[in-house]
């Protein structure tokens, strides 16, 4: 029995080396797609020619490819008009996708007797507009195209860009039509649609709030039924148009150029992208024979074998049955669609209107290639107003709030444990990204199991040990909270002090550090327990850095673990995978809870009852606290900006940049990936108003009363605001 055994080991033994050596021989190409299916995959691997390589967003597909490396991706329209602004001629484009219902393409029709021209020869002309409700993936940068060639903005200090555009609209068209929403913001947008009902005029007796089934072909109804003068329309619902009764007499295409043409020779102008095979220069040759070859039924669908395994590459590729693959000689991305659609360039003065661009402030190199990439999305789509990135002079977290106190930046994302810093410094919020549940704060206060000295009273914490993961920080700021609340401490906004004289010799890492700016610290008691990792360094190291051997969480539980401590203070979903998942790890610790009794057992498993407070991750940061008084308009553009990225790029499920999602394989830039959406004013998330209840405590008794502020102001609010300071 025995040796039989020993055989069926070996054989398992053997049959895993083989696997190995067979996968270590896969051919290195990849076909880089969004939506995995394990078992097309599988199938697709068998010839050893391709492997699949799944990623959250086709960008990295991108970024991949213009490192040379041998990967084929599918991208869709948007996508390719996305990365032609930003790669060089590395990402080559081998073939196009033509399907059977061609991409839209854009067109203007006026009324027959129109002389021509974009600008001023439009002016006080009735306009039909299809609005920005489509099933199809139609832009605002489309669907503005005409606009912006009409008008300018009048770059008023008192008004935001929004405003100004729609204001811009309505002094220069007559009566008009603008279907459904126009903003994100549902206050904002009805203020604008009372304070400019011109653009509302033909839309019937439900104004503004009716509902175009079939937008770019309603327009032309628009158009007839009103005796208006211009509509924006599609050229295949414009083909039936003119074949209807004497509209071809009455009616011509307006070019892009301000020229005219007649009905059976239409002028348009956008003309949307096909889906685009596209790899690297040096890959272009072979992947286009390995198209030709794994999908000859869609490249010859005439004469092509099938691939014994193209249906499983098919389905991988979102291909259609009656979809056709054309190989094109291979060309670099960015002519190829610079010679079909203009592509904007976000350095060119006219992207940034009014000089109004936000400033978003990034960490390090990472984060300012994907705020570069969410720029150029963001222009592409027709969102206001342009961002700028800007590198903080440190790369860490402190810098990035000084470039927005010292007016380099105006926004950025700070994780929880910087929120008290940031109103040390002046900064006010401006939106709270939401967090998955999973990521949540759950700040606990730990002992080691076998302590005695814990009494079960809150006030026996007195003069201990205590294991700080980061001086200012999270988990800092709510024990200080805590004690605060039951009187442990005075009660007071001097929390350096009131800190320092509660807690004896102890390691709360970055105590020393001056630009974190909290008074009346005893750094020297607060970093008496604080190490170097190097264990051949024996002088204390207090800096909040990974060279501490006790910063963080992590380190904080290390401190408690090695007697250095007598308690420690944790975020209890910071902690690595293997303390959470490992109950010998666990075992080692009890928690206290915010009431001060123990646990009744060992480990971090409790209750919502039991931390100190459960918060969310993060916050969004903007200006200083004079800005909401002195720039109320930029403050409200950076609101109504964040409503719409957060559509585009976030809640949308079809879109060509996903800024809540990894970025070039990296997680956590911009914003937490668990972050599912943006809440300006946190509304009713108990964990947000935990947040902001934590940070106004903080305040009370500073003399700065607008950096007590935690919540940001409604942007309707904050509209009116602005109009009575004007008033007075």
């Amino acid at each position: 029995m025995g040796i039989k055994v020993k055989m069926e080991v070996f054989r398992v033994c053997l049959v895993l080396w083989i696997w190995t050596i067979r996968v270590s021989f896969i051919h290195a190409d990849k076909l880089c797609i969004e939506s995995f299916n394990s078992d097309a995959c599988q199938q697709v691997a068998r010839d050893q020619d391709m492997n699949c390589q799944y990623v959250t967003s086709r960008v990295d597909c991108v970024l991949d490819i213009e490192q040379n490396l041998p990967t084929l991706t599918l991208l869709n329209s948007e996508d390719a008009f996305l990365a032609a602004g930003l790669v060089t001629n590395t990402t080559t484009v081998i073939a196009e996708v033509v399907e059977e219902n061609a991409p839209y393409q854009t067109v203007v029709i006026v009324k027959w007797g129109y002389l021509g021209g974009v600008s001023d020869q439009l002016k006080g002309l009735k306009y039909c507009h299809p609005g920005y409700n489509h099933d199809e993936r139609i832009t605002k940068w489309v669907l503005e195209e005409l606009d912006w060639k009409a008008v300018s903005l009048n770059c008023s200090a008192n008004q935001t860009l929004t405003e100004q555009k729609f204001q811009a609209l309505a002094s220069f068209f007559g009566s008009s039509c603008r279907p459904g929403k126009w903003t994100e913001d549902q206050q904002f947008d009805a203020y604008l649609k009372s304070t400019y009902p011109s653009l509302c005029d033909l839309c019937g007796s439900a104004g503004c709030s009716t509902n175009y089934r079939v937008p770019l072909n309603d327009s032309l109804t628009c158009l007839t039924n009103n005796d208006a003068d211009l509509a924006l329309s599609a050229l295949s619902y414009a083909e039936t148009f003119f074949s209807i009764g004497s509209n071809a007499q009455n009616y011509q295409y307006l070019c892009p150029n301000g020229s005219l043409a007649s009905s059976t020779n239409p002028c348009v102008w956008t003309k949307q992208l096909s889906r685009l095979f596209v790899t690297s220069s040096s890959s272009a040759s072979d992947m286009q024979t390995y198209l030709q070859t794994k999908l000859a039924s869609f490249v010859n669908p005439e004469g092509g074998t099938p691939y014994s395994l193209e249906q499983h590459l098919a389905s991988l590729l979102q291909l259609g049955r009656l979809d056709k693959i054309n190989v094109i000689a291979a060309t670099p991305l960015s002519s190829y669609v610079a010679e079909r659609r203009v592509v904007p360039n976000a350095d060119d003065p006219e992207a940034d209107k009014c000089n109004a661009s936000i400033m978003w402030s990034v960490i390090n190199d990472p984060e300012r290639s994907k705020c570069t990439w969410l720029r150029q999305a963001s222009l592409t789509h027709g969102l206001l107003p342009l961002i700028s990135c800007v590198q903080s002079v440190d790369n860490d977290s402190v810098s990035n709030l000084d470039n927005i106190r010292n007016l380099k930046a105006g926004i950025a994302y700070i994780d929880a444990n910087f929120g008290y810093i940031a109103r040390r410094k002046q900064l006010i919020n401006v939106g709270y990204p939401e967090t998955d549940t999973r990521q949540l704060s759950k700040i606990s206060i730990v002992v080691r199991n076998d302590s005695t000295w814990y009494d079960g009273r809150l006030s026996s914490l007195a003069g201990k040990h205590a294991c700080i993961p980061e001086y200012g920080g999270k988990e800092w700021l709510a024990f200080v909270d805590l004690l605060r609340n039951n009187s442990l401490i005075n009660d007071t906004s001097d929390y350096g002090s009131v800190f320092s004289q509660f807690v004896g010799e102890s390691c709360a890492p970055g105590a020393k550090d001056k630009d974190i700016d909290i008074p009346n610290t005893d750094g020297e008691n607060l970093c008496d327990r604080c190490y170097p990792v190097d264990a051949t360094k024996t002088a204390k190291y207090c800096n909040a850095d990974s060279l501490n051997k006790y910063f963080q969480s992590s380190g904080a539980l290390l401190c408690l673990r090695e007697n250095n401590g007598d308690y420690a203070v944790v975020s209890l979903n910071d902690l690595p995978g293997d303390y959470l998942a490992n109950a010998t790890e666990q075992e080692q610790f009890r928690i206290i809870s915010k009431n001060g009794s123990l646990a009744a057992y060992a480990g971090f498993n409790v209750d919502e009852e039991a931390p100190i407070i459960i918060i969310i991750s993060g916050e969004l940061v903007f200006g200083n606290a004079s800005s909401v008084t002195t720039a109320t308009h930029t403050y409200n553009d950076t609101v109504l900006y964040l409503r719409e990225m957060e559509v585009e790029f976030g809640s949308r499920l079809e879109k060509s940049f996903k800024v809540f999602d990894r970025f070039n394989h990296t997680r956590n830039l911009l914003f937490p990936d668990s972050t599912p959406g943006i809440t300006i004013s946190g509304g009713s998330n108990k964990y947000i108003s935990n947040y902001q209840e934590l940070l106004k405590r903080s305040q009370t008794g500073q003399t700065v009363s607008s950096s007590a502020l935690p919540v940001a102001l409604p942007i309707f609010v904050a509209l009116l605001l602005a109009a009575i300071t004007r008033l007075v």
